[in-house]
């Protein structure tokens, strides 16, 4: 069994590794690779070896569309319009022998829950990350009158089934997973490090590590606006403070607690059993924090500072590690795709793709094309301020 699976950032091939390693586990034989023609495609040496340990290779747009189309599983682990935009190409190419399609998400679906879903519902597999979004996208099928026996409520593929108990003790080292557009103003982002260097001042006795979400120059799906890397070089810090680029996965066990704004690092920490504080001084929709709010980890900077964090909320735990007892979620998702794929499961791609609905929505992205073209080829060029100078001196004449 061929199951291909390509991603085009970081985190993307992080999550591929996981997927890999368990089709691989059930005898499957699985093919990592990165396009070279979308953006991002600049994944360094470094992200690559810590997102997995398989080989990646690397290959232009269409020649991957023509490889999935002779894989018997493709599993494409990009932004979902990049998503929805790759199945329909490779059901132009594949025909009848269309692979068995999986998707899913690489960390917690914190915006664009009702867009996200349906950029990838034609997937004969869409894993799902917690029992809240398997109720919004079931809600959302119905709604449409899409099939929904697609989606598999899995749990994140990072994650083991269950977590580790949260470690209890005082805090030693104190890991920040910072976030590359969270918060996005520069005015807020500087506030948030100049807090944790404050931190670091008030507790000399324990590690502080900033981890930026990627090194100057790297790629990853949300670019970097204003780095701490920067911010650093113009302040004197703390000597407890270090600005740290080593794997998140390797520091994390190596921390008491973990403190972002979103980051789905967090989830990674729980399941690790560090202990978690998700910052509280921006809870708005641009921070990606209001879905938080059940976890019952928000907390003000001040309390932080006097180590007033908390524990999760037993009910969101169940909600965000739905695997609990069982298989990981990353078996779980390997093992519903190659299933799909020997026919012991059924598909539901081509439903989907005959649905009044995908079918609709096809039409739509084709008239709006053709309607940019012609736009396109009838616009007027551009008039220069010399030329409106010298129509205007006619007029005036």
């Amino acid at each position: 069994m061929r199951v291909l699976l390509i991603a085009n950032f970081d985190s993307g091939l992080k999550y591929a590794g996981r997927i890999a390693e368990a089709v691989a586990a059930l005898g499957a034989e699985p093919d990592i690779r990165v396009p070279t023609t979308v953006v991002p495609h600049k994944l360094g040496r470094a992200q690559v070896d810590a997102a997995t340990r398989r080989p990646v290779s690397y290959e232009p747009w269409d020649a991957l569309v023509r490889a999935a189309a002779a894989s018997d599983v493709v599993v494409p682990v990009f932004e979902g319009p990049t998503v929805e935009r790759f199945i329909r190409e490779v059901h132009e190419v594949a025909g009848a022998r269309m692979p068995v399609v999986g998707a899913g998400y690489v960390g917690m679906v914190l915006y664009d829950v009702v867009g996200g879903y349906l950029s990838r519902s034609l997937a004969d597999v869409l894993a799902v990350n917690s029992r809240t979004d398997l109720a919004e996208f079931t809600r959302a099928a119905h709604g449409l009158g899409l099939p929904a026996d697609n989606l598999l409520l899995a749990g994140l593929a990072l994650l083991p089934a269950t977590p580790a108990p949260l470690r209890e003790g005082p805090v030693r080292t104190l890991l920040f997973a910072d976030q590359p557009t969270v918060p996005r103003r520069p005015a807020d982002r500087t506030y948030l490090w100049d807090r944790l260097a404050a931190y670091a001042e008030r507790h000399p006795d324990r590690r502080v590590l900033l981890r930026p979400r990627h090194r100057p120059g790297e790629d990853t799906f949300h670019r970097m606006e204003h780095s701490p890397v920067a911010w650093a070089a113009s302040r004197r810090l703390p000597e407890n403070l270090v600005i740290e680029h080593a794997p998140i996965d390797a520091l994390i066990p190596a921390s008491d607690l973990l403190v972002t704004v979103s980051s789905t690092a967090a989830l990674e920490a729980i399941a690790a059993g560090t202990r978690v504080a998700f910052v509280a001084e921006w809870v708005n929709d641009a921070a990606l924090n209001p879905r938080l709010l059940p976890s019952g980890l928000l907390r003000r900077l001040d309390d932080i500072d006097a180590d007033r964090v908390g524990t999760p909320d037993p009910a969101w735990l169940d909600d965000v590690f739905p695997a609990a007892d069982g298989p990981s979620p990353a078996e779980r998702f390997a093992a519903r795709l190659l299933a799909v794929a020997s026919g012991e499961a059924p598909r539901v791609h081509q439903a989907l793709w005959d649905s009044t609905f995908h079918a609709g929505r096809r039409a739509t992205d084709a008239a709006l094309a053709e309607r940019t073209v012609a736009s396109r080829r009838y616009t007027p060029k551009r008039v220069t301020a010399g030329v409106l100078r010298r129509a205007l001196r006619l007029v005036e004449r």
